[in-house]
């Protein structure tokens, strides 16, 4: 059964969480350092977060894995750990996690790139994301491929994951913005991947990171006319971020977050998980927990 569709059949809206790197780099990680590695490192402060999520009112809060196939973690010689850092993070969020909610493994791109631009091997991708499913599914209700560029590499985690389980799949491609419409940075349009979604039949389409809410309103509403009412998901920036001191801040404030979050509601009539990527904390996740109720509840 799937418990994902389940759980939207009877809610209709669900509160997913906030940014993991976000909180991480609030708490100490170093440039250049890869995230997931705290769930071995200091595995205390992830747990931590998965908390603050759950208090905030998220409905899923996902594993802290975004790198951790085999692929994404060579680059830092950390291969090796693809077991041991999959395995740390679906136990220490599954230790906390309240009656009711739910677990999501969190798979991120592997940063290669298939002819012309990069050498990438499809069955390679298929192995790899294969490696990392096969870890994290004992632990979890359903699958979060996120942050995807090409529909192609995002074919292979789909195959990769079915290969492992039958689990739900939240397969979420990132778009940026054009005077032609929604794109990914490799020219894939948004209508042309919620058809090859549709296809692969995964359980739910989403969108991530790249754009702010403000832009993800114009966004959902074509992802909802493409997608008739197909479960979707959506997790926009907190804004676009600035430099300062080296690094990425993202300025937007919860209440400007829930504000466009609020537009998006309006403008479902479908089955949505709801919540935020880059730059969002705990405190944009409460607001939006606030704006669910009282839409449910009036």
């Amino acid at each position: 059964m799937d418990v994902l569709f389940d759980y939207l059949e009877k809610k209709g809206t669900l509160l997913f969480d906030g940014s993991m790197g976000t909180q991480l780099m609030l708490r100490g990680l170093n440039q250049g350092e890869i995230p997931d590695i705290w769930n071995i490192k200091k595995p205390e402060v992830v747990q931590a977060i998965f908390k603050n999520y759950f208090t905030a009112g998220s409905d899923l809060v996902q594993t802290a894995t975004f790198r951790a196939n085999p692929i994404a973690l060579k680059t830092q010689n950390l291969e090796n750990l693809v077991k041991k850092i999959n395995e740390s993070s679906a136990s220490l969020l599954k230790d906390i996690r309240p009656e009711g909610k739910l677990i999501v493994g969190d798979i991120g791109p592997s940063g290669l790139f298939f002819p012309p631009v990069g050498n990438a091997d499809f069955n390679e991708l298929v192995s790899s994301f294969k490696q990392q499913a096969k870890v994290l599914a004992p632990f979890i209700d359903a699958f979060h491929l996120e942050t995807f560029s090409d529909i192609q590499e995002m074919k292979t985690a789909i195959e990769g994951v079915k290969k492992i389980t039958n689990k739900p799949i939240i397969a979420s491609m990132t778009y940026k913005r054009t005077p032609k419409g929604f794109f990914t940075i490799m020219g894939n349009s948004l209508s042309q991947n919620i058809i090859e979604l549709l296809e692969l039949k995964v359980s739910v389409i989403g969108a991530n990171c790249t754009l702010g809410s403000a832009d993800f309103i114009e966004l959902f509403k074509d992802m909802r006319t493409d997608s008739e009412t197909v479960p979707l998901s959506v997790k926009p920036n907190a804004g676009q971020p600035s430099l300062q001191n080296g690094k990425l801040i993202y300025k937007q404030s919860p209440e400007e977050f829930s504000k466009d979050i609020n537009s998006i509601l309006n403008l479902n009539n479908g089955p949505l998980i709801i919540g935020g990527c880059c730059g969002t904390k705990p405190d944009h996740i409460k607001l939006l927990r606030q704006l669910i109720n009282q839409k449910m509840s009036g």
